[in-house]
């Protein structure tokens, strides 16, 4: 495809998302594309997160099925609160570290372990290898972007080390979790909960409406069973500040790229 687009003229490829792992860079580069990405605000996702988090707690998703029903009872729903925990944050960029700095407000303990640690993150976490954050983490949250060596790095082995009913929070990408894995866990009570906005297969059902028909997923459809399972379709970037934030800096990359030959953002 891409030397299809060359051939035919193309010298930029411009995506309106922050991850790029969709494309082929590395065969893009040698080609002789410019490739650019976007920014948008940290705070969306890092926002969603904790919202994530505080719906695992306090067992929102049972809630909301029982209010649906109209039972009001009390028992079977008894949450948690998060000042008691310890939460490690898996990737310190822009949104790991606003997820951190939100995180800091509920007063519980901060692990973090990433490849460009900041003064930020250094002031309100504490700085720990990947083993060391799983070990002592009561939720396990990812921030990372995907690449081949983060790929399933969430696996049966990694979920082995974590601490028995470890919650674990996925606003990243859907590939850096071994699912088959995070649902035997889940029905072993070795997890206590997923929360996941990306999955590892969404592109069976990302952006499209099943409503009244069959669900193409077994596996999804067994984890959206699981009262300790909350899902939602990728939607965490989506806000009316993010939105704008990625038409200004679509429009900018290329408008750096016509007028100086170099894209705006670029990868």
């Amino acid at each position: 495809m891409l030397k299809k687009f060359w051939n035919l003229g193309v010298r930029m490829i411009s995506t309106r998302t922050i991850g790029y792992d969709h494309i082929d860079v590395e065969v893009a580069k040698r080609i002789g594309f410019h490739i650019s990405h976007v920014t948008y605000s940290p705070e969306c996702v890092a926002d969603y997160t904790l919202m994530l988090i505080v719906m695992c707690i306090r067992k929102m998703k049972r809630i909301m099925q029982r209010e649906e029903l109209n039972d009001f009872s009390l028992p079977g729903i008894r949450g948690r609160e998060l000042h008691g925990f310890t939460v490690g944050v898996i990737g310190t960029g822009k949104i790991g570290t606003a997820t951190i700095q939100d995180l800091s407000g509920f007063g519980c303990r901060i692990l973090a372990n990433g490849h460009h640690p900041n003064q930020e993150v250094q002031r309100l976490a504490e700085q720990v290898d990947l083993e060391t954050l799983l070990e002592q983490s009561d939720i396990v949250v990812l921030h990372c972007p995907m690449s081949e060596q983060n790929y399933h790095m969430i696996n049966a082995g990694t979920i082995q080390r974590m601490k028995p009913g470890a919650l674990l929070v996925n606003t990243a990408r859907g590939g850096l979790v071994d699912t088959q894995a995070v649902y035997e866990a889940l029905q072993n009570r070795k997890l206590g909960g997923f929360a996941m906005d990306v999955y590892e297969y969404e592109n069976l059902t990302a952006r499209k409406d099943y409503r009244g028909k069959p669900l193409d997923d077994s596996l999804l459809s067994r984890l959206l069973a699981m009262d300790q399972v909350l899902f939602t379709t990728h939607t965490a970037f989506y806000t009316d500040q993010a939105i704008e934030n990625i038409v200004e800096s679509s429009l900018k990359n290329l408008a750096s790229f016509f007028q100086t030959g170099e894209s705006g953002n670029e990868i």
